[in-house]
Formats: structure tokens, sequence, C-alpha cells
């Protein structure tokens, strides 16, 4: 019998135990047979996605294992060099070029902390690519919870619908399967988005701890993708002032984010290296210069001015909710991803036609998460040329509109949910 074999069995056993006694975990509401069942299924699709992403040539996840078994060499023979090493080019670059993709500090910085994260499971999982893959999904497997308690709170009888969306999107179950960034930005944006629901929901409430916790969230953003801050923190507030304010919603989100824009191009006079537009450029030729993959597709020339902003925002929207299309690509995992994107597409029309006006669309919170996910979508219509990558940065978003939307639908008005009803 293989060690790997008995290890799985022995780490399935101990979160089959665990994790529902957790009271984090308990307060989602769910059974404990539940909760087995989606963490059961969230590890299966972690061991199919390692499987398949160990078959191809060039995976993310691959290197970033390899590239982590050798801190995890240097873990076990010098343990001392393996928390002080951050590389021999990092202190050349100093601490500008914050938001910089490629050779900056903090660039180097967000990748070597992941080869580290990785050679730190290696400890329990003898470097095993599968074993790291489960017991990395297990740890994002609180980022589930977290949303699927905020968004349980917020649309009571949903249930179902709010389960499908928190634990089972495809994008999000492939994009956090293995160790990859995307997984732990998913789970520190989560952790964020729940403080901040219980903010909004009862300020009194927050204790030390969900400070403690927002905060570490934050830095985790920070760490491993530091401009979602600039989408994640201007929502909050916004969101904030809708609570605070004695004024329509629309007229503060009309104000804020107008504030916002004037911001974001006057950014080079607060500081040379904190011009945000030449950021957004600079990033966009970073990404150019990666070299041409399967799925490109042809942007318009960005320069960091408003006019050039303006045009490109159709081309944006188009590349970052509307691709791939169903025809444009040959391959059938891109096909899938299509198909997703288009059943998603098919939500936002049934709500056009068939929203539930019994149910808040536009509570604070959804005021937070619909101004996040439409910035967040700005930015990476802006910067990223392959629908490939479009893909996996968007994936971890889609909660935030997805849930309400399937909530506001009126299912009562189609006759197959009648039927099953």
């Amino acid at each position: 019998m293989h060690i790997e074999f008995l290890f799985f069995a022995v780490f399935i056993a101990s979160c089959f135990y665990l994790f529902p006694r957790l009271g984090f975990v308990k307060r989602a509401g769910l059974a404990s047979s539940e909760i087995r069942l989606l963490l059961l299924f969230k590890l299966l699709v972690s061991l199919a996605c390692a499987f398949y992403f160990e078959s191809l040539p060039f995976s993310d996840s691959l290197i970033y294992h390899k590239l982590g078994s050798e801190q995890y060499d240097l873990l076990l023979t010098n343990p001392v060099l393996f928390f002080t090493d951050w590389g021999e080019g990092s202190p050349d670059f100093g601490l500008g070029g914050i938001f910089e993709a490629s050779y900056s500090f903090w660039a180097d910085l967000r990748f070597r902390l992941l080869f580290k994260f990785v050679a730190i499971l290696d400890l329990l999982t003898a470097g095993n690519f599968y074993l790291n893959s489960m017991a990395f999904s297990s740890i994002i497997f609180f980022g589930n919870i977290a949303f699927y308690r905020i968004y349980k709170d917020m649309y009571q009888g949903h249930k179902i619908k709010v389960l499908i969306i928190c634990f089972l999107l495809p994008s999000i179950l492939m994009y956090t399967a293995c160790v990859h960034k995307d997984g732990l930005v998913f789970l520190f944006t989560a952790l964020m988005s729940f403080i901040f629901y219980s903010f909004l929901k009862n300020r009194d409430a927050l204790s030390p701890k969900f400070v403690l916790i927002f905060l570490f969230g934050m830095l985790g953003v920070f760490l491993f993708r530091n401009y979602m801050l600039l989408a994640l923190l201007p929502a909050m507030f916004t969101a904030w002032l809708c609570k605070m304010l004695p004024y329509s919603r629309k007229l503060v989100i009309g104000i804020s984010y107008s504030f916002y824009g004037i911001l974001f191009f006057l950014s080079k006079y607060i500081h040379p290296s904190f011009n945000l537009a030449v950021a957004v450029v600079k990033r966009r030729a970073d990404f150019a210069s990666l070299g041409e993959g399967n799925t490109d597709v042809s942007m318009k020339e960005l320069y960091p001015t408003v006019s050039s902003f303006l045009i490109n925002v159709p081309q944006a929207i188009n590349h970052s909710l509307f691709r791939p299309y169903l025809w444009e690509f040959p391959g059938f995992g891109v096909l899938l991803t299509a198909l997703e994107l288009f059943s998603y597409q098919v939500i936002v029309v049934l709500l056009i036609f068939f929203r539930n006006k019994k149910e808040n669309m536009l509570s604070n919170y959804n005021v937070y998460g619909f101004a996040f996910f439409l910035t967040m979508i700005l930015i990476i219509g802006y910067t990223i040329p392959n629908v490939g990558a479009i893909v996996r940065y968007r994936s971890i978003i889609w909660i935030f509109v997805l849930c309400p939307m399937i909530c506001c639908i009126d299912w009562s008005r189609f006759r197959f949910w009648k039927a099953n009803k």
C-alpha cells in the first residue's frame, strides 16, 4: 500500500471530523452531512484539477509546486535561511513600483510567499502534489463558507440557490482547486467581505477579533494582488456612505465614483510612483510582454489620459463580460468556459424580465459587491489581452453578482420550477 493512500484517508477522515465542529463553519446553519458532502466534492474537484494541471507542460500550479519543493528542501536543511532569504534581486528593486506586475520588490514578494507556503504544505504532505491540492482546497473552503453565510442571511428562504452559487460555480471550483494566488485572494476577499457585511448589519457587534481578521484579509489581498484593494476599499466606503447618509443610493454612488475617477487621474500629483493611470498602462504592457498565447485578443492602444480610458471602456467591458464567445476559439475547455459565461448572461436577461421586486436587489452590501465587481471588470478589461487569463482573474468575483441575481429572479413564473416544487 502506497503511503500516499494512507495520507489521503487520514486527511479525509480528519477533515470530516474537524470541519463540522468548527464554530465558524457550524454557524453557517448547514447540517454536518451537508458540510462533509460539500467539502468532499471540493476535494475531489481539487484531485481532478491536479490531474489535469499535471498533464499541462506549463501549468502555473505545477510550476509553483516545483519551485515550492526547492523551498521545502531549504526549510529542511537551513530553516533560518528559509525565513530570511527573499531573493538576491529583491532588495535592488526598492520599495517603489507597488503596482508593477514584474521587476519590483512587491511582484517578487508575492511569488516567494507562495513558494514558501507550498513548502510549509510539503511538511504535512511529504511534497505530494495531489495532497497539497487537497490541503489547499480545504483551506479555501472557509472562503466558500464565508460567502454562504453572507448571502444565506441576506436571502433567507433561498438556501439551495445560495448553496449552488457559493460552492458549485465551475470557474471558482477550478481556479481555487490547486495552489495558486487566485485561491488565496478568494479566501482573503471572502474574509474581508464577511467582516464588512457584519459591520454593515451591526457595527456595534464588531469585536477586536473581527478587526484583526479584516486586517489579515486586507494584508493578504495586498500581498498577493494589491491592485484589488483599489476596487475593494472604495466600494466598501461607498456602501458605508449609502448606509450613513440620508440620500438616495444612486446619488451617493454617482458622486462617490465621480470623485474616485477624478482621484484616479490626479493621483500622479500625490506622488509620481503612485500614478494609477500609468500603472494600468504599464500592467497592460507587462501582460503583452509575456508573449503570444492561444487565446490572445487584439486591444486598442491605451494611454494614461482621460480620453484614452473612456474610448477603451466598451472594449474593456466586452473583453471582461462577453469573451470568450461560443464560436471564438477551438478546444473543448474553451467551449465549456464560453457555455458557463453564456449561462450567466442568460441569468442577467431573466433578471431583467422576471425580477422579484420583493427581494432587495440593491442593499448596502450589494452596493459594495456590484461596485467592486464592475471596477474589477474594467481593470481586467483594460489590462489583460488574453482570454484565458481574463477567465481566471474574473472567476473569483462572479459570486458578488450571481447570488443577488439568482435570488432576485421570480422563479415561480416558470412552469418547470412549479413542477419541481
